[in-house]
């Protein structure tokens, strides 16, 4: 592993490159794309470790305006920024010279799920699409968690975004609400209870991964939607893995029917959005499914 900057625009991401030991010749390359909220150490660092020791040379970043990448302000989240990121790390794989430019593949994890495909339906040079517990933002936003909420109740927060924002435009400090719950309580759904506990303690807390979320993302994030137009451009091999307890199935589901089934799409019995984290007996299975899937398609 080498840590790495990727030139992006006026500034740089902050990378953690994985090459394969004792790999001959060139290697498929996959982009790892890291939940929102989080960074290049967590999760996505985990896969990325794991995709590498299965043979594919592996590249995880920090997200523009957040980690230790650059852009400010910082603790922005910028849909828009998340999916053109995604094409500055396919730029940095095409010019090594270990990786076959012609096969790179995306994996996405939460968040991350919802941006890789928001990028591969734009970019085919990535040839191959892999989500696990994948989270359209926007939806999310929109509708909840669960998928069950009234989006037009978020013209309120649309207005109430527009009041700071307008203020802090004037002068006034920046506001920021939190990725995941800082306290919990029973009304708090499964999901976000082990993301409280994922993040905010020493199970996987990290001193950049702030929690920490400006309101002038949210009318960037309410707007966006990672599938718009999947159904037309979406056109390479995709797999989708999640957990059939996961309150975020709903969107795995959303995007298998919006683009007539899914190449791939594995349910897990019994997991949970976050057992895809950290649990071994969940990310070591969507690993080897990630690896097969994408050997078979990286070629």
């Amino acid at each position: 592993m080498s840590e790495v900057s990727i030139k992006k625009g006026t500034f740089s991401l902050a990378g953690l490159l994985y090459n394969p030991v004792g790999q001959s010749g060139k290697t498929p390359g996959l982009v790892i794309v890291h939940p929102g909220g989080g960074v290049k150490e967590q999760t996505a660092g985990t896969y990325a470790k794991k995709l590498c020791d299965a043979g594919f040379t592996t590249i995880v970043y920090d997200a523009a305006f957040q980690g230790a990448s650059g852009g400010e302000p910082h603790h922005l989240e910028d849909p828009n920024e998340r999916v053109t990121d995604v094409y500055a790390a396919i730029d940095f794989l095409q010019n090594l010279e270990s990786v076959d430019s012609n096969n790179i593949g995306v994996l996405g994890i939460c968040a991350g799920g919802g941006y890789a495909v928001a990028a591969a339906k734009a970019d085919h040079r990535l040839k191959a699409v892999a989500t696990v517990s994948m989270v359209n933002i926007g939806d999310s936003a929109r509708l909840g968690w669960d998928g069950d909420e009234d989006a037009s109740k978020q013209v309120d927060s649309l207005r109430a975004a527009a009041a700071q924002i307008t203020a802090e435009a004037k002068g006034a400090e920046r506001a920021s609400a939190p990725y995941v719950p800082p306290q919990v309580d029973e009304k708090t759904p499964r999901d976000m209870k082990e993301a409280s506990d994922y993040y905010l303690t020493p199970r996987a807390q990290h001193p950049r991964a702030a929690n920490k979320m400006l309101y002038l993302s949210f009318p960037r994030v309410l707007t966006f939607d990672a599938f718009h137009l999947a159904d037309v451009f979406l056109k390479q091999p995709v797999i989708l893995i999640a957990g059939s307890d996961a309150g975020s199935l709903w969107h795995t589901n959303k995007l298998d029917k919006l683009i007539g089934g899914a190449t791939k799409k594995v349910i897990v019995p019994n997991g949970a959005h976050m057992d895809f984290y950290d649990n071994e007996a969940y990310v070591g299975p969507a690993v080897k499914d990630v690896a097969e899937f994408m050997k078979k398609y990286l070629v």
